[in-house]
């Protein structure tokens, strides 16, 4: 994975990855806190959309397995605590990746800095063709 590659029309940037196997990775990003999602969610306290959090998973798992890939199924996904650009742009995703029999990929990851988990996320994903 290229770092400093920027995805979202700049929402983030990629500071480090590392990969322990095919099947661990632990990523972290920047978020931009004068990225446009941010003027309207919420003007004067912006707070990364949960969607937004999730599409960045998507998008750094695709990277690193090298091909595009669909959300299949969202299993459990829970909100902890708010990401504020402006109090935290540095954040941390450790996903555990599991081939499954019927060709999806399980995902399991906790998206956190230090000791704050703003999410956690278990669910497949599928690759596309």
């Amino acid at each position: 994975m290229s770092l400093q590659q920027k995805f979202l029309n700049d929402l983030y940037i990629i500071q480090s990855t590392h990969s322990e196997s095919v099947n661990k990775l632990m990523v972290q990003i920047r978020i931009n806190p004068e990225h446009a999602l941010f003027q309207g969610h919420f003007p004067g306290n912006p707070i990364l959309p949960g969607v937004a959090t999730i599409q960045i998973l998507k998008e750094l798992l695709s990277e690193h397995l090298g091909c595009k890939i669909s959300l299949a199924r969202a299993a459990n996904i829970k909100y902890l605590s708010f990401v504020n650009p402006e109090k935290n742009s540095i954040i941390d995703f450790d996903i555990e990746l599991k081939d499954l029999e019927n060709g999806n990929i399980n995902c399991v990851s906790g998206i956190h800095f230090e000791n704050t988990v703003f999410c956690s996320f278990k669910g497949e994903f599928s690759k596309d063709n």
